[in-house]
């Protein structure tokens, strides 16, 4: 078999790329059973035969979807909480602004997804719930993080990220209002978002940081010292 050249990847690239742009439409108006390869490879301008050049069949292009939006938000959360290198509540807000980037500028293939959970192959359903539950257990230690840190105020750390994560994903149902001249781009609503969202959790005051982690402390203290003396 002959090595792709450049062009050939680039080709390749583009074509799946058309491909997943035309699975969400159609994947959208008709569902994944009512869709046919046909269809789809007629959306793109290939053939039958050639079709199977990108994908195999319609599970893949599900699986494509799915990696391209799920598994990589997973990612980003996981990566971004095992950081050490900034503050909790500034990698909290770009763990936000990641997520409703993303949102914003798939919004169809985000409702596709959350729609057509029950069209997936039973591997692919149970990959897609996993890296859901990361995703919010990524955020959520995040959270907990910047409220040690003092960044951010003691609340229930699950519901705060709960809440974070319902503000980034609303904006697939209303992202773009406004396709005229001075609409915001997917990257000012997402670093918006971010900023109205993650907020309202920082610490408000200059040293309340400081006295909030102090405050932590001596409740950790206090726990300790009433299970010495049930001992």
């Amino acid at each position: 078999m002959a090595k792709p050249t450049s062009k050939s990847a680039v080709r390749h690239e583009m074509v799946m790329g058309q491909l997943m742009e035309a699975a969400e439409q159609l994947f959208a108006q008709q569902g994944v059973a009512g869709t046919s390869l046909q269809e789809l490879a007629d959306a793109v301008g290939i053939t039958r035969t050639g079709i199977y050049h990108y994908v195999k069949n319609k599970d893949e292009i599900l699986e494509a979807l799915v990696q391209d939006f799920t598994l990589e938000t997973a990612e980003d959360m996981r990566s971004l909480a095992a950081q050490s290198d900034a503050p909790a509540i500034d990698r909290l807000h770009e763990a936000v602004r990641r997520t409703a980037l993303k949102v914003a500028q798939h919004p169809r293939r985000f409702r596709l997804l959350l729609t057509s959970e029950t069209s997936f192959p039973d591997a692919l359903a149970k990959q897609y719930r996993q890296a859901r539950r990361q995703t919010l257990t990524g955020l959520t230690d995040l959270v907990d993080q910047a409220i040690r840190e003092g960044g951010a105020r003691p609340v229930e750390p699950e519901i705060a990220a709960f809440s974070l994560l319902g503000a980034a994903n609303w904006a697939a149902f209303w992202y773009p209002r406004d396709r005229g001249p001075g609409s915001k781009s997917p990257e000012e609503i997402a670093t918006q978002l971010a900023d109205n969202a993650v907020n309202g959790l920082r610490t408000e005051r200059a040293g309340e940081g400081l006295q909030h982690v102090i405050g932590l402390l001596e409740e950790d203290l206090a726990r300790l010292k009433r299970i010495a003396t049930e001992a």
